[in-house]
């Protein structure tokens, strides 16, 4: 996920263990699914997570520096999925981030967008009530590289529910559709699906109160983390990546 930390940080952080002992204000290195059988059901405030779209599975193509490469070159194993193999996957997130939320807790999930139907269905089935759809509408998109379709120019992010959302704080230029310079090509770390920082703490601050607990399942370069810890919440979150989690740790220390 993406996003610079940026100048100096006041913050008021407190370290605290959920009563299944996984420390807070840490990311884990495990696997999502078995980080989150050790949370605890009603324990989180806020999920923003942004899970493997298995895209790699296909043979699209991406830009990373000045090279066009296969998503299965740039992303590697970890979007690879068979396809039955990816729906259990993706099932058993929804299920689990449900429990562990809290009754009137959010959910924020970025999908590929041939997915949304998918990922609506499968939030919908598990209980969660449909809010709203976000973008990230990019300002320089990949091309069509062979010049036979659409430049794909935005991103989307689902918000879903448990229940009416107990926390929605109102800020100024609320929109769904969110404009950033640098949503491609500007990334602060090497990982391939880096989010921006001022999305994440826009959705942070608008979902969620000082001192909550946010989770992101999938936390790759720390997007979630890093604007946590800047807008004084707590975080949790899991990367069995280890060159991912140590990207991450670095954008934290």
């Amino acid at each position: 996920m993406r996003g610079a930390t940026g100048g100096s940080l006041q913050l008021n952080i407190c370290y605290f263990y959920t009563s299944s002992m996984l420390e807070t204000n840490k990311i884990h290195q495990l696997d999502c699914i078995k980080g989150l059988e050790k949370l605890d059901s009603n324990s989180v405030d806020l999920v923003i997570t942004d899970p493997p779209y298995n895209i790699a599975s296909s043979t699209k193509l991406t830009k990373v520096g000045d090279k066009i490469v296969s998503t299965k070159e740039a992303w590697g194993k970890w979007d690879m999925f068979h396809p039955f193999d990816y729906d259990l996957l993706i099932i058993k997130v929804i299920s689990e981030c449900y429990r562990v939320l809290k009754e009137g807790g959010s959910m924020y999930m970025f999908l590929a967008n041939e997915d949304v139907g998918y990922f609506i269905r499968k939030c919908l089935q598990r209980g969660f009530i449909l809010r709203n759809m976000l973008a990230i509408v990019k300002r320089n998109p990949l091309p069509s590289f062979h010049k036979k379709n659409w430049r794909n120019g935005f991103e989307l992010c689902l918000y879903v529910s448990k229940g009416k959302p107990e926390t929605f704080n109102f800020i100024s230029q609320q929109e769904c559709v969110n404009y950033y310079q640098h949503a491609l090509g500007k990334k602060h770390t090497k990982h391939p699906t880096e989010k921006p920082l001022e999305m994440m703490k826009q959705i942070i601050k608008v979902s969620s109160n000082e001192n909550d607990l946010i989770l992101d399942p999938f936390m790759g370069s720390g997007t979630t983390a890093v604007a946590s810890k800047q807008l004084n919440r707590q975080f949790i979150g899991f990367e069995i990546n280890e060159e991912y989690l140590q990207m991450a740790e670095n954008r934290l220390q």
